[in-house]
């Protein structure tokens, strides 16, 4: 099988465990861009965001990141906090919610990983892991890093 069927195997099988998961936490209403500003937010979640910048990180006009933004407040996965250096301007931080979901993600590539453990040897486990590894160096990740699993919200301190 060609390399870019695997990948998209793969991307296609996380996929549906996002969305079982999302099923079983009444989460399943979010749309892919609205799990995307959810986790722009998550990767701020120590300091916030203001709706300036949330837009320039999705890359959209501040008009829909607005409207964005509004609508997930409405549903409970943000809230919003004055500015402690600018009066004038608000900060947008993920709610509980938000972060409930989020500790879901460990799960979801688990799931990927006990596929492998199954499917392969140790030793291809091993290879393949540090092929990925090796792979996944400096690729395009857009304006965010994610948060690694062993930072907040994956872990509870």
């Amino acid at each position: 099988m060609p390399l870019e069927h695997s990948l998209q195997r793969l991307e296609w099988h996380l996929w549906h465990q996002w969305r079982e998961q999302a099923r079983q936490t009444e989460h399943l209403e979010l749309t892919s861009s609205e799990l995307q500003y959810l986790y722009t937010l998550l990767a701020w979640d120590e300091t916030g965001l203001r709706l300036t910048e949330l837009a320039e990180c999705m890359q959209v006009s501040k008009a829909s990141a607005s409207s964005m933004t509004r609508k997930l407040e409405e549903r409970g996965y943000l809230y919003r906090e004055a500015c402690p250096e600018d009066a004038r301007a608000t900060l947008l931080y993920p709610s509980d919610k938000t972060c409930q979901l989020k500790e879901k993600e460990p799960l979801i590539y688990q799931s990927a990983v006990t596929h492998f453990e199954q499917a392969l040897s140790a030793e291809e486990l091993a290879q393949l892991t540090q092929l990925l590894e090796r792979a996944c160096t400096g690729l395009d990740l857009g304006p965010l890093v994610p948060p690694s699993l062993t930072q907040r919200p994956y872990t509870s301190t």
